[in-house]
């Protein structure tokens, strides 16, 4: 809530002039997107809010706009209550809040809604009770559970585990007027590392630091003006954010420029490209780094996610257990829960992104969407042992005697794809029907079935439910089951696609290579297109991720099927008993 608090000191400081290089954002809107591949940048980037709600996203993802709302930006027929004008990221960067100038916030991805100034019984920009000042920026606490929104006057408010630091009125300043007003107002704020305290910025790149944040330049110390004078900024500035170890932060003006300051490297900038609405705010975005475990990790699991975790769901024996044990360190079946993907599940916890090793063969011979490598023979009357009739979405054709489903003569016995499905919509674009799906899109949608039932099974039981609604990945590689026909494997992909994205997943990326996917889906029409914004993980192990996220790696791990990399599988450590992946964030 606001307070008024103890007194810091404004100081003016100096950066060396940025020359800001052209860089084309794509904002998340409702506006279509071109189908073409996009390189996020390395190590660290940063997200940009415009005043109608879109997000443009510089070496990040990104995970929706007011526009995926269903408003329609600054006009047209349900518009913002008021402008966007501050953004805040979740530590694991799968989330982001957006503020609006009377105080209502918007939530994405993981984050969570805390509460907003009208939470306190205040109406907004009018009304019975109207705020001071209307609010120009937001920060967030180190773990995400709670954030400051910062007003023009310098006034502050606190939610969730947020605490307050200070405000300018602490400095005896009065506001935007009074005996002792601002210069500018002020504009954004940014959090410390451990959330002991934060910077405000104002409108002329004048910075107040409160707590334990330091000071480490303005716009002043590299001779600039402010907003008037001899040498003023081309544009205000409107947002402030920091580096990961606090010592540094970058500013943004509203035309896209970027400045930084202290340790923060200049990454890239909108510079003068032409963009809808203004810039509002700026986001860093670390790095993540983590893990990923497949059939081949039953014994040397990871002791922590490292805030990323990627876990099979329909690798034999890691995924499900037959009874008896037929694997040494896997455990033993009970009650359909699997020993190893549910020591998986327990140790990434709300980090999860389950994912699936996808194959091609729909054939009555070796029809097995449920496991496409490390097959039993047979397993009788074990089929409850992966957990179907549990998570309640059985689907006709499963064969209890081999463990297998049995591809039926009418295509149609399977469920089909809802229309809505983007997995569905390329489909129907190539010239199929998804009321009467062919059996390859069959194949990869069982299989996609299969793998939820398998997680919903092992999440329940771990209490960890909402994971299955988490981003999944399909892995697509050369070592799967697939046919030699390129369309026929495309096919069996988007109806893995779609079959998640109509059980509710937020989000599904692929894991290949750019050679392994021009292998595997040759000669597939529409040059074998992802969905749009379709995240994609490579892996090119030994390499430095840096390299595979800028796309300096070689052609082979270029991004593919017009997705974007966000992710690098780049090496194997020991440090658990046997090899485990290791992963990194673009």
């Amino acid at each position: 809530m606001f307070r008024q608090g103890r007194i810091s000191r404004l100081r003016s400081l100096a950066i060396s002039v940025i020359l800001a290089l052209a860089f084309i954002a794509i904002p998340t809107s409702a506006r279509p997107l071109p189908a073409t591949s996009h390189l996020a940048s390395a190590n660290a980037g940063y997200l940009l809010a415009g005043a109608d709600g879109s997000v443009y996203g510089f070496g990040t993802s990104t995970y929706g706009s007011t526009y995926t709302d269903g408003l329609t930006g600054l006009t047209g027929a349900h518009p913002l209550a008021a402008p966007i004008v501050g953004m805040a990221a979740t530590p694991n960067a799968q989330g982001y809040w957006m503020v609006g100038k009377d105080g209502g916030v918007f939530n994405f991805g993981n984050a969570h809604n805390y509460g907003s100034t009208y939470s306190y019984g205040i109406t907004g920009l009018s009304g019975s009770r109207p705020l001071n000042a209307p609010i120009v920026g937001m920060a967030a606490t180190p773990n995400g559970g709670g954030y400051w929104l910062v007003a023009a006057d310098g006034g502050v408010f606190d939610f969730g585990n947020a605490h307050f630091y200070g405000s300018t009125y602490s400095y005896g300043i009065t506001g935007l007027s009074g005996s002792r007003p601002l210069n500018a107002p002020i504009v954004g704020m940014a959090a410390t590392p451990n959330g002991g305290g934060y910077w405000m910025v104002a409108a002329d790149g004048g910075v107040f630091d409160f707590g334990n944040a330091g000071f480490y330049g303005s716009t002043y110390t590299d001779g600039l003006t402010g907003l008037s004078g001899a040498h003023p900024l081309n544009k205000p500035v409107v947002g402030i954010t920091a580096t990961p170890g606090g010592h540094g932060y970058w500013m943004v003006a509203a035309d896209g420029g970027v400045f930084n300051f202290g340790s923060a490297p200049f990454l890239n900038s909108l510079g003068s490209q032409k963009i809808p609405a203004p810039i509002v705010a700026m986001v860093m975005v670390p790095q993540v780094h983590g893990y990923d475990v497949s059939n081949f990790n039953c014994q040397d699991l990871p002791n922590s996610p490292q805030g990323l975790m990627f876990v099979e769901t329909n690798g034999y024996p890691f995924s499900f257990d037959y009874s008896p044990s037929i694997s040494a360190g896997c455990g033993t079946a009970s009650n359909g829960i699997s020993q190893g993907l549910m020591a998986a599940l327990q140790i990434a916890g709300n980090a999860t992104q389950p994912y699936l090793f996808l194959g091609d063969n729909p054939n009555t011979a070796n029809a097995n969407p449920a496991v496409t490598d490390y097959v039993p023979s047979g397993c009788s009357s074990n089929s409850r042992d992966v957990g179907l009739t549990s998570a309640g979405t059985a689907l006709p054709g499963w064969n209890p005697t081999t463990c297998q489903y049995d591809e039926p003569a009418n295509s149609s016995a399977f469920a089909t794809a809802p229309l809505s499905t983007q997995g569905c919509q390329i489909y129907a674009s190539i010239g199929h029907s998804c009321s009467t799906p062919g059996p390859n899109f069959n194949f990869g949608w069982q299989q996609a079935i299969f793998g939820f039932d398998t997680a919903t099974v092992n999440a329940n039981a771990a209490n960890l439910g909402g994971i299955v609604h988490n981003t999944w990945w399909l892995d697509v590689e050369s070592s799967g089951s697939w046919t030699g026909n390129g369309a026929g494997n495309y096919d069996a992909i988007l109806g893995s696609i779609a079959a998640l994205e109509s059980l509710g997943a937020s989000n599904v990326g692929v894991y290949s290579t750019n050679y392994q996917w021009s292998q595997i889906t040759a000669g597939a029409p529409n040059g074998a297109a992802l969905p749009t914004n379709t995240s994609l993980w490579v892996p090119d192990p030994g390499a430095n991720p840096a390299s595979v996220c800028q796309g300096t790696a070689g052609v082979n791990y270029l991004p593919f099927g017009g997705g974007t990399i966000h992710y690098v599988q780049y090496g194997v450590t020991s440090q658990f008993g046997g090899a485990i992946d290791v992963d990194a964030s673009c």
